[in-house]
């Protein structure tokens, strides 16, 4: 050990609490959860440190797609996240002002079989799911309340453990799992600045009757949209996202401008909300360097109108735990590990943020959108493609011209 890390722990041990573990994960969200108990089950000691206590609310789509519902069955999780109330999702529903006009998009099965459903969680009950999931792992450790106020670092720069408001903790590679605008991210100086214009969401929770709804409801209307999602057998999330106009919906006038635009929230309740999230573009020089690895949304996110968050935040959670723990067995290096997983990173992400840019340009446009739509409504192919590789089942070179034709309303 170099001979900094040697004094800082002689200090450490003398002033403040001191913990050792292989794997410091901070934020214990779907991807910071999914990693360390992915970790702790391959045989490694893990802490999972999170300023939160669960459970605990968030701005959130709260729709786990197909992909991630084969992440919750491989993890055994599938039927407790059920249990909590979660509704199964069949598709997608596209609509512009009015419902008209409108096109459903199921999910498509999977090439190698699996889901083909999706679901809506509260994320209340979800990421607690994850959270006891984790502390019963015996080799894990769950440390709530508690904030991380700083990274550790030995002579050579390797990130070696956080500080915390309770101590510090040392660990052999360190997860920042602490999302959207990650803390760890900006002191490790992996941020890049953002360049895209800058979108906000606000989230809402109504008191609906569901048992008929079985899919994710999108209305696109030109600077904003409307999402809808059955999370629970009474309740409706509601979200619109949106650019900074001239006018913005605000979180005072947020139910009666949902009351407005969605006809099911008509008398309805507005039972919590609405709580809200915004600079959602952000990039990152790299995910893994010294010591130090991004998942889930500390790892880069493009926008919200794609609704895959939790689910590619699980898969990513999976990739990085197998190289982590090749790591910690002794079985690769450090630099391989970190290689490996920046690999698989990108694999997961690019299709999907192409996606999203190619979203938020239809959604822009009314004119375009509803084109788009109305040819939809006699072929759903093109639209359909996108769902697919919005599930990581196809890529763009699936798409064919006459794809690309319907797509723009020709």
């Amino acid at each position: 050990m170099p001979a900094r890390a040697i004094r800082l722990e002689r200090r450490c041990s003398a002033t403040v609490p001191l913990m050792e573990t292989d794997a410091v994960v901070v934020g214990a969200g779907p991807s910071g959860a999914t990693t360390a108990l992915l970790l702790a089950r391959l045989g490694h000691d893990v802490v999972l440190v999170d300023r939160a206590r669960f459970p605990r609310d968030k701005a959130c789509g709260e729709g786990v797609m197909p992909p991630g519902v084969d992440a919750l069955r491989r993890m055994g999780l599938y039927e407790r996240v059920l249990a909590t109330g979660a509704r199964p999702l069949r598709g997608v529903t596209y609509q512009l002002p009015g419902a008209r006009p409108r096109v459903n998009v199921p999910f498509p099965v999977p090439p190698g079989g699996g889901s083909a459903h999706g679901l809506g969680v509260r994320r209340t009950t979800f990421d607690a799911v994850l959270v006891e999931a984790v502390r019963d792992e015996p080799r894990a450790t769950v440390r709530e309340g508690e904030r991380v106020t700083g990274l550790l670092r030995n002579a050579s720069a390797t990130v070696t453990g956080v500080t915390t408001t309770a101590g510090e903790i040392q660990g052999r590679i360190v997860v920042a799992a602490d999302g959207l605008h990650s803390p760890i991210r900006a002191w490790s100086g992996l941020s890049v600045p953002p360049r895209a214009r800058m979108r906000y969401g606000l989230a809402g929770h109504w008191r609906v009757e569901t048992s008929a709804r079985d899919a994710i409801n999108v209305t696109l209307a030109g600077r904003h949209e409307w999402y809808e999602a059955p999370v629970g057998p009474d309740l409706l999330l509601v979200s619109i996202l949106s650019y900074r106009t001239r006018h913005p919906v605000t979180a005072r006038e947020y139910a009666a401008a949902a009351r407005r635009s969605v006809p099911a929230l008509r008398g309805a309740e507005l039972v919590s909300g609405p709580l809200g999230a915004a600079h959602f573009h952000q990039r990152v020089r790299t995910v893994a360097e010294g010591g130090l690895f991004l998942v889930g949304d500390a790892s880069g996110y493009d926008d919200p109108t794609t609704g895959d968050g939790i689910a590619i935040g699980m898969l990513l959670a999976e990739r990085l735990a197998k190289h982590a723990s090749d790591f910690l067995s002794g079985r690769i290096s450090a630099e391989v590990a970190a290689a490996g997983y920046a690999r698989d990173h990108a694999q997961l992400v690019r299709e999907r943020r192409r996606l999203t840019q190619l979203a938020l340009f239809l959604a822009r446009s009314p004119s375009l959108s509803r084109r788009a739509i109305r040819t939809a409504t006699r072929n759903p192919a093109a639209l359909g493609k996108l769902v697919a590789i919005n599930c990581g089942y196809q890529s763009f070179r699936d798409l064919t011209p006459r794809d690309w034709l319907s797509l723009a309303g020709i």
